[in-house]
């Protein structure tokens, strides 16, 4: 078997350091994406390292992902946003993990998974305010708004949060920057005027956390 003497060397400090000077910069939650296994930094590790430099909020794209901090012992908030049909969503409620409503048929799932793990499931609405890559369009959005409070009326599910993701915020002055923003203003507004009771409303990736502290809302 060959083996290569090659190999990467973690610094968690820095992790740690990194989100801290990021925490100290805005007034908002800082929320840390540990997706594709910590991006190849380790995904337990890296979780716990931005934990420790005040990162309230753990973001994870895979069901896997969320489940697999859960079970190191993590017990803060946790984002997943990525599934297929019949991921197993009644382990992630049970789990108190709060799923993304990405797509429309996201609703009635979560919905039977809430019910089968006797809990209310904790969700948060994703709005494509332009990326195109994942999340509820404007135009789906009044449907999937409407089935999604009827089932907090009812309280199997509770929207606590709605984001979204910018195309290009690492380009600040770009024109879909302010269109995005104004998007995702929209929505925030139409989940609200629905009865949402949001916790959270986040927008703002790593660079425009960076560059553009106008659309850090609380995440």
């Amino acid at each position: 078997m060959q083996t290569y003497p090659a190999r990467a060397v973690i610094d968690l400090d820095a992790i740690a350091a990194n989100v801290r000077t990021l925490d100290d910069g805005t007034s908002a939650e800082v929320m840390a994406v540990v997706k594709a296994d910590g991006y190849g930094h380790g995904l337990i590790p890296a979780g716990q390292a931005a934990r420790s430099g005040g990162a309230t909020w753990l973001g994870a794209a895979q069901v896997t992902e969320a489940l697999a901090l859960r079970a190191a012992g993590d017990t803060g908030r946790i984002l997943t946003w990525l599934y297929t049909p019949g991921a197993p969503l009644r382990e992630l409620v049970e789990a108190d993990v709060d799923v993304a409503i990405a797509a429309p048929w996201n609703v009635e799932a979560l919905v039977a998974a809430a019910r089968e793990a006797g809990r209310t499931a904790r969700v948060q609405i994703k709005v494509d305010t332009g990326l195109g890559r994942n999340g509820v369009t404007p135009a789906q959005l009044p449907d999937v708004l409407d089935a999604a409070m009827r089932a907090q009326a009812e309280g199997v599910l509770a929207v606590v949060g709605v984001f979204s993701h910018f195309a290009f915020a690492d380009a600040p002055a770009h024109p879909t920057v302010l269109a995005q923003a104004e998007e995702f203003a929209r929505a925030v507004e139409a989940v609200e005027q629905a009865g949402a009771r949001l916790e959270v409303r986040h927008l703002a990736n790593s660079a425009a956390t960076l560059t553009n502290p106008s659309v850090h809302y609380d995440l």
